[in-house]
């Protein structure tokens, strides 16, 4: 899975402009693509050195920032290309999910403050519907997706049925790139309680309305 999400990653940035690098990314803190990029390559860079201590909370990631600030765009990508097959190796073996999961979705925060839609049927997406799914712990929910196919979670009591949404889509929410609104106004056969639409989201949710 990590193989993928830098793969997919890296082939973006490759066609990135100065202009583009430069562009804010509106669902992350405050960053730049370039800040982006340098959180995403500098996980692997840190789990290579063994800088772990702290992983995934807000000094980590901005430590990453700040270190690839004045690197060029090529290096950058280059240095975590290098990195990239040994953790991922690593990944794989102890069966963590979290970084490719993190690495594609900031692919997606890219794309969605670049315009530039894409590469939303991937396998890392089906997995997180797959784990979103076996963890739920409210009432089961039915979701029948836009492509016919229907999964139900885990939960306890009557399902309560969501429709005409993709995985894509339940993916992008539950990581709080979605607000509440947004996932209040889906179409749910009952609407949600506020305590239920607050577990919807592992992250977030989002201030303001997310359109990509």
């Amino acid at each position: 899975l990590y193989r993928e999400a830098q793969r997919s990653f890296v082939e973006f940035a490759d066609s990135f402009t100065d202009s583009d690098w430069a562009t804010h990314v509106a669902c992350t803190p405050g960053w730049t693509v370039h800040d982006v990029v340098s959180h995403v390559a500098g996980v692997t860079d840190d789990v290579v050195n063994g800088r772990v201590a702290g992983a995934a909370t807000e000094p980590w990631t901005a430590a990453q920032v700040e270190r690839w600030r004045d690197t060029s765009r090529t290096d950058l990508l280059a240095q975590w290309t290098r990195q990239s097959a040994t953790v991922a190796e690593a990944f794989e073996a102890i069966g963590e999910r979290r970084p490719p999961i993190d690495c594609h979705m900031h692919e997606h925060d890219v794309r969605q403050a670049l315009g530039r839609p894409g590469d939303r049927d991937t396998e890392i997406v089906a997995t997180m519907v797959e784990i979103i799914a076996a963890e739920w712990e409210g009432r089961p929910i039915e979701i029948d997706f836009t492509d016919g196919t229907v999964v139900t979670t885990a939960g306890r009591g009557a399902a309560r049925r969501l429709s005409g949404v993709t995985p894509f889509e339940i993916a992008r929410s539950v990581m709080g790139r979605r607000s509440a609104a947004q996932v209040a106004a889906w179409a749910w056969s009952e609407s949600l309680e506020r305590s239920e639409l607050a577990a919807w989201f592992t992250f977030g949710p989002s201030e303001t309305d997310i359109v990509e």
